[in-house]
């Protein structure tokens, strides 16, 4: 049963929405492989590999098929994975943006993503550079679960930089891809790639994109499969802020912390996470410049510009440290562009 579903997956040309038309029509995966063509040979091949590479092959008429990404239109006909599996059909969030990321836009995926995976929720991301690889790193950091979407076959990582950090998401989530073993990195494959990271998702948040980005194109799969999409505001003068800016105008749930998205989705009580969040900032690592920001305040408001001028760093540079400093709630802003040391 296994040799036919990957082969009907194989047919050049057939997507995943024919299939499941043709199984309606024909009844069994063994009539519509034969009524496809599907090169059964090369689906015998494909079970080697996976074999061979560790992986496993998850059809959809598979009990473990994750139902979120079985309801969506167009589900793959096989998952190949690698890893713990069973994270596929846990409580996910989807993480995505640019690969072009500011510092801000790194801090944020990283602390959201640390914080969905100190609550229990697996992070779900393409394992691109940028913001993908800060979400990833974030649930990693936490010892969470995070799911890496592929692109490409599971035997080829892109970026190859990311080759290590691949490794430890098998060891602590799931790499998973709809394309076979030897299949190459395409840019018509990312985009299909996006359907399902935010099909494996309850929501999606996106951290910095233009409006034509990859990180758009899943807002827009998430909206199509009835899901969330949460939007991270950005710095207005950057481009890549452009995209989720253009969301919240359009209804996107804003976020400034894992409360926002665990109360849009009715998961957690507001005041447990609050006590969780608490504790992760207390515990949470600051950069050398973030640091350098918090040495010149206090409890005693301190104007923007005289923070500028004592830290040394420029006005923009400044901003995104405050913005990702407020963030963690390591510091507050009072009005007149006032900023002091939390108290709690």
């Amino acid at each position: 049963m296994l040799k036919y579903w990957v082969a009907a997956g194989l047919v050049e040309r057939v997507g995943p929405v024919t299939i499941k038309k043709h199984l309606e029509e024909y009844g069994t995966i063994e009539q519509v492989c034969a009524i496809l063509n599907a090169p059964l040979d090369q689906a015998q091949e494909q079970i080697n590999r996976s074999q061979e590479f560790g992986a496993r092959l998850i059809v959809r008429a598979d009990e473990s098929y994750p139902e979120l990404l079985k309801n969506i239109y167009d589900p793959p006909t096989v998952l190949f994975a690698k890893g713990d599996v069973s994270c596929l059909s846990t409580k996910s969030i989807g993480i995505v943006g640019t690969r072009r990321a500011s510092h801000y836009g790194l801090e944020i995926a990283k602390k959201l993503a640390f914080d969905l995976a100190s609550v229990g929720i697996t992070v779900v991301s393409g394992l691109a550079a940028g913001i993908d690889t800060a979400a990833h790193q974030g649930a990693l950091k936490a010892k969470g679960k995070t799911i890496a979407v592929f692109g490409c076959g599971l035997d080829t990582i892109f970026p190859a930089a990311n080759r290590g950090l691949a490794k430890e998401i098998e060891q602590n989530g799931a790499l998973v891809s709809e394309y076979a073993f030897g299949s190459p990195t395409s840019k018509t494959n990312f985009p299909r790639r996006n359907r399902i990271i935010s099909g494996l998702s309850l929501g999606t948040i996106v951290i910095e994109g233009d409006y034509k980005s990859g990180a758009m194109i899943t807002a827009k799969c998430a909206l199509d499969q009835g899901r969330e999409v949460f939007a991270v505001p950005g710095d207005v003068r950057l481009e890549q802020s452009n995209g989720p800016h253009w969301l919240i105008k359009q209804g996107a749930k804003l976020v400034e912390n894992i409360s926002d998205v665990l109360e849009e989705l009715g998961m957690v009580m507001p005041d447990e996470i609050r006590k969780v969040e608490n504790s992760n900032i207390r515990n949470s690592d600051l950069s050398d410049d973030e640091k350098r920001v918090v040495a010149v305040l206090s409890l005693e408001p301190k104007h923007l510009d005289m923070i500028v001028y004592e830290t040394g760093f420029s006005l923009s540079q400044i901003s995104g440290l405050l913005l990702v400093l407020e963030m963690k709630q390591i510091i507050r802003q009072l009005p007149g562009k006032m900023f002091v040391v939390s108290s709690r």
